[in-house]
């Protein structure tokens, strides 16, 4: 006779049994698939889901041991460099933000520091002076030999060697610690050590009358040509004193005879060699515009003068920097032909505002960049609007009129892709090959909605009472690869003549709807299919 009691406590030690082999085969599900592997003597090739080789683990063919990546993308364009003046030098920084990305990349590895002379100048390992590897942004002190502005610009490397495109320049110039490098009389003879100061050491000029000893010069000691007129006490060498035929061109130093130092009337036009007289010879100021003949500047260039239509009022003015259009109201356009590429400028009547249009790239492109005049936010920065044509996308953004920093809404287009977004917290659009993306916290939408992966209606049903009765719905053409149906009775009696309702072969093209009911009352009952990827 079998006790009750044992009956129930078998069966809590077999219920107890299956949950401890439950709970073993989850934690065997779980655990890792590779957890106890390794790679033996080779590497472990990395694949995309296209099925691209991308890196390589393990021992390379050199016999080193490291993670390879492979045809990765370019890094993107860094913003422009914040430059500090130190003495010598610069402290170079970089924000950590990009100039046509919002976030870094993953395989980022370091920026590069480049120092050139123009600002066109195209970065090399010539123009490399030195590296950030925060991936936050840093800065690096970097000497500079002389004082004169340079140029420099940032360029991003990723772990693979491979560099995106440089940044648009910056301009900054060392600090001195005074004017000079060296006081004036901070040197003197007590300081030198003999024979420190050799003839090939003293500038031409550095030795003067009040610097040497009465006697100290003689014949002998005097270079051909060493003594100029500028040398001379006035009427110091008079005519008696100047041997027949000893003063010829080629022992006057140029420009040593002037002016003053002519009798009136001596030089007449018959003493003056052809093409001797040209503009170096010329007092500025001395030729006028009524002492020239009408036609007579015609088809000549000028250089070194600045042209203008008009001293004041609207006016063009034209120098060797740039060329400039006045209004009657101050508004100027001014065009730059300095750079690589010229700049146009557009300034506010009252100067205190201007807008840009400029060409960028190297020697074959022509990016086009427009940025707005600034406009202060009620937050109290200042922005400007910025667009850009580059190699192959287009952008237009609200950016800070200070450092470039994106805030605000933005617009991005490429060949396969576009994006627009509204900022920090709001929703963007993304839509690429085959593919359209909207993120946001809420989306509406103010009219009805249609998709052709959603397909909705109302099927009539006469059941035959207390037996499952169908209707095939055919014909439809739902876009999706899996589908799933909702169906739903519209009835005021459920659970008591309508007990149950289902839906069977679900597809593209329809569906199955059952419908369990005690009568045979006809029965509406909506239905929708749903198509996903």
């Amino acid at each position: 006779m079998v006790n009750f009691l044992d009956t129930q406590a078998d069966a809590r030690r077999f219920a107890a049994l299956l949950d401890e082999y439950d709970r073993r085969l989850k934690a065997l599900e779980r655990s890792t698939q590779a957890a106890h592997t390794s790679i033996e003597g080779g590497a472990m090739d990395i694949y995309d889901a296209d099925g691209n080789l991308k890196g390589s683990v393990g021992v390379q063919p050199d016999g080193g041991v490291a993670l390879v990546p492979i045809d990765t993308a370019p890094p993107p364009t860094p913003m422009p460099p914040t430059i500090e003046p130190k003495l010598a030098g610069l402290v170079i920084g970089w924000d950590g933000t990009w100039d046509d990305s919002y976030t870094t990349p993953t395989d980022f590895s370091l920026i590069q520091v480049h120092v050139g002379f123009v600002e066109d100048f195209s970065p090399d390992v010539t123009t490399l002076t030195g590296t950030i590897t925060a991936v936050l942004g840093g800065t690096v002190t970097v000497g500079i030999e002389g004082y004169a502005p340079v140029w420099v610009r940032l360029v991003a490397q990723n772990t693979a060697s491979i560099l995106g495109p440089p940044s648009a320049a910056a301009q900054g110039t060392p600090r001195q610690a005074v004017p000079k490098d060296l006081i004036d009389g901070i040197i003197d003879e007590t300081k030198l050590a003999a024979d420190a100061v050799t003839e090939a050491k003293i500038a031409l000029g550095a030795v003067n009358t009040t610097a040497l000893a009465d006697g100290a010069i003689t014949t002998p000691k005097i270079l051909a040509g060493a003594i100029t007129t500028e040398k001379l006490t006035a009427l110091a060498v008079t005519a008696e004193k100047i041997a027949s035929l000893a003063i010829t061109t080629d022992k006057l130093s140029a420009l040593s005879i002037t002016a003053d130092k002519l009798a009136v009337n001596s030089v007449t036009a018959s003493k003056i060699a052809a093409g001797s007289i040209d503009a170096t010879h010329i007092k500025a100021g001395a030729i006028t515009a009524e002492l020239l003949d009408a036609d007579a500047i015609n088809g000549k260039v000028i250089t070194g003068a600045t042209v203008q239509t008009a001293a004041t009022g609207a006016r063009v003015i034209l120098d060797s920097a740039r060329l400039r259009a006045v209004g009657s109201n101050g508004a100027t356009i001014s065009m730059d032909p300095n750079a690589m590429y010229p700049y146009i400028g557009l300034t506010s009547p009252d100067g205190t505002n201007r807008a840009v249009i400029n060409v960028t790239g190297g020697t074959t492109d022509a990016n086009i960049g427009i940025n707005s005049g600034a406009f202060t936010d009620p937050d109290g920065t200042n922005y400007r609007w910025r667009t850009f044509f580059g190699n192959d996308f287009f952008t237009s953004e609200r950016v800070v009129a200070s450092s470039g920093q994106p805030v605000g809404s933005r617009l991005f287009m490429s060949k396969d892709t576009a994006s627009l977004g509204s900022g920090p917290g709001g929703g963007t659009v993304s839509l690429g090959t085959g593919t359209a993306t909207v993120a946001a916290t809420a989306i509406r939408a103010a009219g009805v909605l249609r998709a052709d992966n959603i397909s909705m209606g109302t099927a009539t049903i006469v059941p035959v009472p207390n037996q499952p009765t169908s209707v095939t719905l055919t014909g439809g053409s739902i876009k999706g690869t899996h589908f799933r149906a909702f169906v739903t009775p519209i009835t005021s009696v459920p659970g008591q003549r309508v007990l149950g309702v289902g839906a069977t072969a679900v597809s593209s093209a329809g569906l199955t709807i059952w419908v369990y009911r005690t009568n045979d009352t006809p029965t509406n009952v909506d239905w929708m299919i749903v198509g996903e990827d």
